[in-house]
């Protein structure tokens, strides 16, 4: 039967990626606009498809092999290394015993668990990890490969493997996106691989195939007899309850009237997700996917009138299925408590202008986010991919590129996030960023300034927080914060739509006059020995800052060039009393110079923009 999935909403999009990525015999699906159509028949092989994709994302001896490799290597850089001094030596043979730390902290994860269903292997590997504490010089280094081929010969074996990389890619998506239905039920944990797979194709794919058959029978394309007579062929254990029980009541009618009656009228109802007629469908339930956090048995006071019956196909409920092959996950880095830390966090972008963009576009964004962390952002590279790719993109095509992020733990919580790339935001990233947001050095707060420009939260909150935090653990460079005030400024501009790059590189050179002018007034208190008055004054004039103070701020900039018996720069009072650029802009520019590099020689920018 031909049948086609149509973008939908972000979640079903994401399941229709997904599903894409699964899918091998790409030559069979034709892909239109806004639909990808295929025979369910060749669905049949979608559960084998499934795990293999799964299989080789979460590869848990080649993940493992990829960290051990790594631990070897450095030792290995270490022991023939000839140190040039005693502290040389020292620093060696800590580096040496770190690696074997993380080396045997990494087999000891995955040893606790294959000592449940392999005492043998277990043993071996176990053997093969102790042997790096004998490992202490150069000589020693040959035995290093050895250890490594036995640890990888009996990672790599079938059942080990299989074992180890299902049981966490099933960890995933049962925490994470579906709870326990199907094989992810800990129920099914004991079943070999094969059986699981199975377990799948029975509750997710089963069903679609049969409606084939159920179509055939709709539209007279079997006689009485030959309906029972297919139907006491099928194999049971392939069926789900729900097409048994069809089944026998097919069996119980005496003619192929009083069939189609009751497929009509009993058996088929309408799929409230994607409005297919007369399908084989069920309730829909938090465990067709958990983020959502939708629940129909629990949560009855949150639907029209209590009205809890949402009957999803088949169809859907494997496209649904299949989000977590159409999301990425991302590191993100985040600040709790005042520590930053990294949370893992799925995402993707609901490009919806056709199919063929939508694919590429979570492509190019998945391969992004597997780049070096350090250099690149993955959200603000696949904007300046969309972009690059196409020149004569509309302000339409931009607005409608929607990202969300989404983080669940069953049985916890669900957490969401939305944001829609703006043209002012895209503009920036691909015309403005490269003087500005690029040079910020330190990646963490870069991402954190890239988080807030796209969620479209005001950067003067973490600039504030971050000069205010600078001066506190005595960091000595803020020209961090220079570049971040200089984006929002650019940003700010830019939403305000009659301002064009002359405008917008004229107000960038005043900002940047104002950073000097901070570094040349920090000079000053430094030559006249009296540096450690700006503390206080800094910590106010950030409190004024905050609170929008423009007054407190100026009495506090008069009162410090009466020190340095210095005058105002006129840049700085013009600056002031125009409106292009921002107090909080102006004030934190000056500050970030004013407080940067105290002990340090000056970096200055120039005034070019």
């Amino acid at each position: 039967m031909r049948t086609k999935i149509y973008l939908s909403d972000w979640f079903y999009n994401a399941g229709i990626v997904g599903f894409y990525r699964i899918f091998k015999n790409k030559e069979k699906l034709v892909i239109k606009d806004n639909y990808i159509e295929f025979d369910t028949k060749d669905l049949s092989n979608f559960a084998d498809e499934y795990f293999e994709y799964f299989f080789n994302q979460y590869n848990v001896a080649e993940r493992t092999m990829q960290r051990v490799a790594n631990n070897l290597k450095i030792i290995s850089q270490n022991l023939t290394k000839e140190p040039s001094n005693k502290e040389d030596e020292n620093r060696i043979k800590e580096a040496i015993k770190t690696q074997k730390t993380y080396f045997k902290n990494t087999i000891k994860g995955q040893l606790n668990k294959i000592k449940k269903f392999d005492e043998d292997t277990y043993e071996t590997i176990s053997n093969a990890m102790n042997k790096i504490d004998e490992i202490k010089d150069k000589e020693q280094v040959q035995e290093l490969d050895e250890i490594y081929k036995v640890i990888k010969e009996n990672l790599e074996k079938t059942n080990i493997n299989q074992k180890l990389t299902m049981n966490f890619f099933k960890s995933i998506l049962s925490n994470s996106y579906f709870g326990q239905p199907s094989f992810l039920n800990v129920v099914k944990s004991a079943l070999p691989y094969e059986e699981q797979k199975k377990v799948m194709y029975k509750d997710y794919i089963s069903n679609i195939i049969e409606m084939d058959f159920i179509k055939d029978i709709l539209s007279n394309k079997y006689g009485l007899d030959e309906i029972k007579e297919i139907i006491n062929k099928k194999d049971q254990s392939l069926l789900t309850n729900q097409i048994i029980k069809v089944y026998q009541n097919i069996q119980k009618k005496k003619d192929l009237k009083q069939i189609q009656e009751y497929l009509k009228d009993k058996a088929l109802s309408d799929c409230s997700m994607c409005n297919s007629e007369e399908i084989l469908s069920s309730q829909y339930s938090e465990g067709n996917f958990i983020p959502l956090a939708v629940s129909s048995d629990n949560m009855s006071n949150f639907f029209w009138n209590q009205n809890v019956n949402l009957q999803i196909c088949d169809i859907c409920k494997l496209v649904l299925f299949c989000i977590p092959a159409g999301v990425t996950s991302i590191i993100k880095t985040v600040k709790d408590n005042g520590e930053y830390k990294e949370q893992n966090v799925y995402s993707f972008v609901n490009y919806d202008t056709n199919i063929t963009e939508l694919i590429k576009t979570n492509n190019n964004f998945r391969d992004r986010s597997k780049k070096e962390k350090t250099n690149y952002n993955p959200y603000a590279e696949i904007i300046l991919d969309i972009v690059d790719q196409n020149k004569q993109i509309s302000n339409w095509q931009l607005e409608n590129i929607f990202v969300v992020e989404f983080d669940a733990e069953y049985r916890a919580f669900s957490r969401m996030e939305y944001f829609n790339i703006t043209r002012p935001v895209a503009e920036f990233f691909t015309k403005y960023a490269i003087g500005s947001l690029n040079k910020i050095k330190d990646y963490k707060y870069r991402v954190q300034v890239v988080d807030y420009i796209l969620k479209n939260k005001d950067i003067k909150v973490i600039i504030n927080n971050r000069i205010r935090d600078n001066f506190t653990n005595d960091i000595k460079n803020n020209i961090d914060s220079y570049y971040a005030t200089k984006a929002r400024m650019d940003i700010n501009l830019l939403k305000k739509g009659d301002k064009n790059m002359e405008d917008i590189e004229k107000n960038n050179k005043k900002l940047g006059a104002i950073y000097n002018i901070g570094i040349a007034t920090r000079e000053k208190f430094k030559q006249k020995n009296i540096e450690n008055k700006l503390d206080g004054y800094i910590y106010k004039m950030l409190n004024c800052i905050k609170q929008g103070n423009k007054n407190d701020f100026m009495d506090i900039i008069i009162r410090l060039h009466i020190s340095i018996e210095e005058s105002i720069s006129p840049i700085f009072i013009e600056s002031m009393k125009e409106g292009d650029l921002a107090f909080e802009d102006i004030g934190h520019s000056y500050l970030a110079g004013l407080a940067s590099n105290r002990y340090e020689k000056n970096e200055e920018v120039e005034n070019n923009g």
